[in-house]
C-alpha cells in the first residue's frame, strides 16, 4: 500500500513542477512586436506582427518580407482569444488568412491564400517576442541581390556642390529601388553629385516639380512578383500624363522595364513616347554570353555595331567610353522614327513567352536600349 502512495505523490510533484514552469514560460499579455521567419511557396521570408489594446479592444499591424519586397497590408477581421490569434489581409487580388497560436514565447502558425475563394498557396510562420525578420536581401527572389562590394567611387564627380536632383521611384511596387537592388546605381550617381530623393507617391505635377531626373526601375501592378496582377498597368492614365508633360518641359526620365511581367506594367507610360515594349522575354542564343550559357544574357560589343555609337556610351572622355555590354534577360522594344537604339538586337533574337501555353516572335529590328528627345527633356528607355 505504500509504493502507490509514493508513485501518486511523485506524480503530483511532477505536474506541480510542470504546471509551474509553463507558467512562467506562458505571456499573460502578448501585446508588443512578435517577429521572425515566414516559408512560403514562393520561398523563405520574414513576418512581423505589432499588438496593442486599446481597453478590451485588440489592434494589430503586420509587416511581411517576401521576393525582396517589405509589405505591410491592412489587417482585417482581428481575433484573439485565448492562445489563437486569426486575422485576414489582402495583397492584391489574394486573400491571405493567418492563424496563429501562442506557446511561451512563440507565436507558430499557417498563413493560406485564396484567390476568388479557391486556396493557391500556404505558408508557416515562427515569431518571438522582439524577434527580427530576415534582412531583406536574403529573401530576394532568385537570390538577386545588391553587389555589396561594388566600388561605386568616382575620382572626379560631375558636381560637387547642388548637383541636380533625381527623383527616384519607390511608389509603384518596384522590383528596384535605391535602397535595395539598385543601391550602386544610387551611390554612384550620388558620389558623382546628383541629390537622390526616393518617391513615395502617385506621380503629378507638384511631386514632379523641382526635379531634373526621375528614375523608375521596374514598376510593377502589384506588390509580388508572382501575383496574377503583377502585370496590371504600374501607372494610371493621369500619372503617365504627369510624366510626359514633365519630360516634355525638360526633364530627363531613365526607365528601366525588365521581361514580363515588367512590360506589361509599364507599357502604359512608354505609348506616351510611341515606345512598343514587347511584354515577353527576349534571347538570342547566337549573341548570347557562352560563359553562362544563358541565351537571355545577350552581349552587345562595339565591333559588332549592336553596341551603337551615342554620347551614352560614348562618355566624356575615353575613361568613360563602354565598348561592351551584356544585358540579363529583358524583354525587346521598338522606339518611334527618331529615337536612337544603342543597344541593337540582331536578326537572330526572338522574344518569347514560356509557360502552359509558350509563344514567340522575331526581335529583328528591335533594340533593349532606345534614346528619345521629347520636346525640351530627354527619355532612355531599357
Amino acid at each position: 500500500m505504500v509504493r502507490p502512495v509514493v508513485s501518486l505523490t511523485c506524480v503530483a510533484l511532477l505536474m506541480c513542477v510542470f504546471q509551474s514552469t509553463s507558467a512562467q514560460t506562458m505571456r499573460s499579455d502578448p501585446s508588443g512586436t512578435w517577429g521572425g521567419t515566414m516559408v512560403t511557396d514562393e520561398g523563405p521570408g520574414g513576418l512581423e506582427i505589432t499588438l496593442s489594446r486599446a481597453g478590451t479592444e485588440w489592434r494589430a499591424t503586420v509587416k511581411f518580407r517576401l521576393e525582396g519586397q517589405e509589405i505591410t497590408p491592412a489587417i482585417q477581421a482581428l481575433r484573439l482569444e485565448g492562445d489563437q490569434i486569426t486575422f485576414n489581409t489582402n495583397i492584391g487580388r489574394t486573400l491571405l488568412k493567418f492563424n496563429g497560436n501562442f506557446a511561451g514565447d512563440t507565436l507558430k502558425g499557417t498563413i493560406d491564400a485564396y484567390q476568388n475563394d479557391a486556396k493557391v498557396g500556404t505558408a508557416t510562420f515562427d515569431l518571438k517576442p522582439g524577434g527580427t525578420m530576415p534582412p531583406l536581401d536574403r529573401t530576394q527572389a532568385g537570390g538577386q541581390i545588391a553587389d555589396p562590394n561594388f566600388n561605386a567611387k568616382v575620382d572626379k564627380p560631375t558636381y560637387k556642390n547642388n548637383g541636380p536632383k533625381v527623383l527616384f521611384d519607390e511608389a509603384h511596387h518596384n522590383f528596384h529601388t535605391a535602397t535595395g537592388r539598385y543601391k550602386p546605381f544610387a551611390d554612384l550617381i550620388t558620389n558623382d553629385g546628383y541629390r537622390i530623393t526616393s518617391n513615395k507617391e502617385k506621380f503629378s505635377p507638384s511631386v514632379l516639380n523641382g526635379y531634373r531626373i526621375l528614375v523608375i526601375s521596374n514598376a510593377v501592378g502589384a506588390p509580388l512578383m508572382s501575383d496574377a496582377n503583377a502585370s496590371s498597368p504600374a501607372f494610371t492614365e493621369a500619372e503617365s500624363d504627369a510624366v510626359r508633360d514633365w519630360v516634355r518641359n525638360g526633364g530627363s526620365l531613365l526607365l528601366i522595364a525588365d521581361h514580363a511581367p515588367m512590360g506589361s506594367a509599364n507599357q502604359v507610360l512608354a505609348t506616351r513616347f510611341q515606345v512598343d515594349m514587347s511584354k515577353m522575354y527576349t534571347v538570342d542564343p547566337q549573341n548570347s554570353d557562352q560563359e553562362s550559357r544563358n541565351p537571355g544574357f545577350i552581349v552587345y560589343t562595339r565591333a559588332s555595331g549592336r553596341l551603337a555609337d551615342h554620347p551614352l556610351t560614348r562618355g566624356r572622355d575615353e575613361s568613360e567610353r563602354v565598348n561592351n555590354v551584356i544585358t540579363f534577360t529583358g524583354q525587346s522594344l521598338k522606339g518611334p522614327p527618331d529615337s536612337f537604339a544603342f543597344l541593337k538586337l540582331a536578326d537572330t533574337a526572338m522574344d518569347t513567352m514560356p509557360g502552359p501555353n509558350p509563344n514567340s516572335a522575331s526581335a529583328a529590328g528591335r533594340a533593349q536600349g532606345i534614346a528619345i528627345k521629347f520636346g525640351k527633356g530627354r527619355v532612355v528607355i531599357l
